[in-house]
């Protein structure tokens, strides 16, 4: 029998950041890279709720760090990436996962709104990536990740999030020009675009017998996602199965973009 090479979802001697790694579905995401050997880093803007997943991530016997960081403040972001190196010796993983929201029709939203949702789904999802691909290059080599958090909203419109929309659309057309700047040297580039999932953030739409009619009755599936069903997408971007996989984005939103 001719040789197979077999690809695998085995992470063990990588290192991963990943922002907005303490709450919702970026904690899922941190727990599921760890559970399959990868060394973990958190940041979000709390130190406490960063030592605390770190610990968390800890009992499951790999390296943890927690680094509370401000993805809005570049010189946060540059810290993130040299305590990563200084600590853990590399980066392989980089997953951009902070974001925040605002809920405002067009005619009503504030400058201070929109700038609020661009300056972090967009803007300081840019620089992480950025700062993250300078390292990755300097290391050399290959195998390199940098996944984007963007989400159902980037391809379709909705009433009352366009700042949202924008941003995560932003987020889908810069994954492809990361994709053209960077995997020459080793680096796959992609994006990954929840819709509603069950998380504390999402859970009070959810609960409301209107609200969240509406939301299951736009899936196809009737449901709504479950982190663990975006945390598995992430791990195929981040394992050896993607190696091929680069400037694209995965819709994992229950068909609710398809019609």
């Amino acid at each position: 029998m001719a040789e197979v090479k077999i690809p695998n979802f085995d992470l063990t001697g990588k290192v991963a950041i990943i922002t907005g790694g303490t709450k919702g579905l970026g904690y899922n995401m941190a727990h599921t890279l760890a559970a399959y050997g990868a060394d973990v880093v958190v940041a979000s803007r709390t130190a406490a709720d960063c030592e605390r997943v770190a610990k968390e991530l800890e009992e499951r016997g790999i390296r943890a760090l927690g680094v509370a960081t401000d993805v809005r403040n570049l010189e946060d972001v540059k810290n993130l990436i040299q305590v990563t190196v200084e600590k853990l010796g590399k980066l392989d993983i980089m997953i951009n996962d902070a974001g925040v929201g605002e809920t405002a029709k067009l005619v009503d939203m504030t400058e201070e709104q929109w700038d609020k949702v661009n300056d972090t789904d967009l803007k300081a999802l840019v620089f992480c990536a950025r700062e993250a691909a300078k390292q990755m290059i300097a290391q050399g080599g290959s195998g390199y990740r940098i996944i984007n958090i963007s989400s159902a909203a980037g391809v379709k419109g909705t009433v009352g999030i366009a700042s949202y929309n924008a941003a995560k659309a932003g987020v889908i057309g810069v994954t492809k020009t990361m994709c053209l700047e960077w995997s020459r040297y080793g680096i796959t580039i992609n994006a990954v675009c929840p819709g509603y999932v069950r998380t504390e953030i999402s859970q009070a739409k959810l609960d409301d017998p209107v609200i969240g009619k509406k939301i299951v009755e736009k899936t196809a599936i009737r449901r709504v996602g479950e982190p663990e069903e975006i945390s598995a997408a992430v791990l195929y971007l981040a394992s050896g199965f993607s190696g091929y996989m680069t400037g694209t984005h995965l819709l994992i939103d229950g068909g609710g973009a398809a019609g």
